[in-house]
């Protein structure tokens, strides 16, 4: 079972305990463990007998969610619960970061987050909402021209106005035509600027409100684009503004005088070296395939006969929450059709659903007494969550225990494969979920 807890308390517990955390000796009515992606915590009243129950009173010996228990105790948080899979092997507990997909805490990503938090009291609900991700951080621009933005967005520009405010000077004006030097003035309400921005060929033009913010003046050029044949296919806002701000030092440190013309013509050509520098073809990343030779010594006396193929897959429906599992062995010696099927529920993802449909055919390999395995599945995400440190949070446990079974074959290769190739598994996954789906329609009938 893996603990889903916020980077403050995880940190405030290793200063006083210095000691793992363990989700198993976790408060079942206090602690943060329920979810994966929020800090969800029981409501309500709590019986004084169940204030010190802990996540391991609610599992039974074979770590399987009692669900008795759980009605008893959190009847209104069932779902929720059951639709996290513990390890059934006996996984070490582990502290993930909730903000990323993998649970691995990374600064970027803590700094993002603490600025949500900052931000959060203070927001205006009248200044339009940043994607800091999208517009900011992950722009198709230069990482200088990034700093550049959130520069601007933090009123920490060196303007007139930013400057007047921190009490560093009197004269505030535009060098250019003498009004107040704002944000908004300097980037599109110059004259200057407004020549600048006629000049840049807009799919579509640009009419700011009175009023208007740089928050929504990104809002507004996300959606626009440049015409060909500039060859800017990125937005082109940052680019024009730092070309606004440059020709402003100049003017103001050099004493040197840019045309309009000569700085849209500057912008566009920064914009445009920029693309063309990103659109260079890459050379083509392999699929990570690691083959796991777990004991040398159990290959004497094997041959290449023996290795099986194993493919699995599974079929997953959202409304019930539940997945249709099914694998397939071939190789030589076996029957034609040598194949199973499962049905699983509380299941919250397609990923865990290929995961755990992984998980039972290698049990199922074990059980049939195979030594060597070729196993594929056309699921890229799982095959680099086992083959590689790429975590995924909600599959930590059965990725776990994968591994954990996997050792039990004298060697064993997990690796992908087209989904075409997949035909009779994924045939299969879906019509074992269509049955059990028909049996519970007729049940209700």
């Amino acid at each position: 079972m893996y603990y889903s807890l916020c980077l403050s308390l995880c940190n405030e517990h290793y200063k006083t305990t210095n000691q793992p955390y363990r989700i198993r000796s976790r408060r079942v009515s206090q602690d943060v463990w329920i979810s994966l992606d929020d800090q969800v915590k029981p409501c309500g009243p709590i019986k004084e007998a169940d204030l010190d129950l802990t996540v391991a009173d609610l599992l039974t010996t074979e770590l399987q969610w009692n669900t008795k228990r759980i009605n008893e105790v959190l009847p209104e948080l069932e779902a929720q619960i059951k639709g996290l899979h513990p390890s059934e092997l006996g996984a070490e507990d582990k502290i993930i970061w909730q903000p990323l997909p993998s649970g691995v805490y990374s600064t970027k990503s803590g700094y993002y987050a603490a600025t949500l938090k900052t931000l959060q009291p203070t927001t205006n609900p009248s200044v339009p909402e940043v994607n800091w991700i999208k517009d900011v951080w992950m722009g198709s621009i230069s990482p200088k021209l990034k700093l550049f933005m959130w520069t601007i967005l933090h009123n920490a520009l060196p303007l007139g106005e930013n400057l007047k405010r921190r009490g560093l000077l009197v004269n505030t004006k535009c060098p250019r035509c003498d009004e107040e030097e704002t944000t908004l003035h300097i980037f599109f309400e110059c004259v200057f600027s407004k020549k600048v921005w006629e000049l840049i060929p807009l799919k579509n033009a640009v009419h700011l409100a009175a009023g208007e913010t740089f928050h929504g003046a990104i809002n507004i050029f996300r959606r626009l684009v440049c015409l060909p044949p500039t060859g800017i296919s990125g937005d082109v806002l940052p680019w024009v503004c730092w070309i606004l701000w440059t020709s402003r030092n100049n003017l103001i440190f050099e004493n040197r005088s840019f045309s309009p013309e000569e700085t849209a013509t500057k912008g566009l050509a920064l914009a445009r070296e920029w693309n063309l520098a990103q659109n260079k073809e890459k050379a083509p990343k392999e699929v990570p395939k690691i083959m796991h030779q777990r004991n040398q010594q159990k290959d004497v006396g094997l041959d290449s006969n023996e290795t099986i193929r194993c493919t699995t897959d599974a079929a997953w429906e959202k409304d019930t929450q539940r997945a249709g599992l099914a694998w397939t062995f071939e190789g030589q010696g076996l029957p034609d059709r040598l194949q199973g099927s499962a049905i699983q529920h509380s299941v919250s993802s397609p990923l865990i659903a290929e995961a755990v449909a992984m998980r039972s055919a290698l049990r199922k390999a074990l059980a049939l007494g195979f030594h060597k395995i070729k196993a594929f599945t056309d699921n890229l995400t799982l095959v680099r969550a086992i083959n590689s440190n790429l975590q995924r949070k909600e599959i930590l446990g059965i990725i776990h225990d994968i591994r954990m079974i996997s050792s039990e074959f004298a060697s064993i290769s997990i690796s992908h494969f087209p989904r075409s190739e997949n035909f009779r598994s994924d045939s299969l996954a879906k019509a074992t979920l269509r049955s059990s789906l028909c049996f519970n329609s007729a049940l209700v009938l």
